[in-house]
């Protein structure tokens, strides 16, 4: 936990829980949460065990174009992020511990920025989770174009433990799948060695233009 908005609301959900291993739905209320409400989500499960968005704050619907309720939480993410969503997910539900993902939401084309996504446990039959997605910096594009979300690196949290060693414990990174592209080959020159044969493919990244004076 390294936002302010993540570590306010553990420490709201560690209060309301008063010593329980989750608070109930019940205790929970939306005066209590202030300021953070834009950026909270609530997530119950449907009929299959799907988490999917039963409230969805406005800065989170605002970052995603869409208004996200009954939308599956995993859908937010990219399609090679959906295993480790789903143990996320699973720990939480079934666990009670708590869990943070640390997160790129980027654009369709361009930098993307930094964001923390957390989620606690709560004690009810299908409104299972609290969470709340925290963006490090404002992108000038927030609510123009829809941000897509990569998961960078998860953080599995005993509620139990202190908030000092939440809030230094490491991620544990997520590896990204290097996109090569089929099409290399046709990108690049081959060398032809002498007698026609064909040197080992290699791309030529530039070129110099030497002038040599003759118009």
């Amino acid at each position: 936990m390294r936002h302010r908005d993540t570590i306010e609301l553990y420490n709201y959900w560690n209060e309301v829980r008063d010593g329980q291993p989750a608070p109930h739905r019940s205790a929970i209320a939306p005066a209590g949460l202030g300021r953070l409400l834009p950026s909270v989500m609530l997530l119950q499960t449907d009929e299959s065990g799907v988490p999917v968005f039963r409230l969805a704050g406005s800065r989170l619907c605002t970052l995603r174009c869409a208004e996200l309720k009954d939308t599956p939480f995993a859908q937010l993410f990219a399609p090679d992020d959906a295993k480790q969503i789903e143990k996320g997910l699973n720990t939480v539900l079934r666990n009670g511990s708590l869990v943070v993902f640390d997160v790129q939401a980027l654009r369709s084309a361009g930098a993307g920025v930094a964001m923390e996504i957390a989620l606690l446990p709560i004690d009810h039959e299908r409104t299972r989770i609290l969470g709340i997605a925290s963006l490090f910096t404002q992108p000038e594009w927030l609510g123009i174009v829809p941000a897509r979300f990569e998961l960078r690196g998860v953080r599995y949290m005993d509620p139990l433990a202190g908030l000092s060693l939440l809030r230094n414990r490491p991620a544990v990174p997520v590896p990204r799948r290097r996109v090569s592209d089929v099409k290399e080959s046709a990108h690049n020159l081959q060398v032809i060695a002498g007698k026609g044969e064909i040197g080992p493919r290699r791309a030529l990244r530039a070129f110099r233009v030497v002038d040599g004076g003759k118009k």
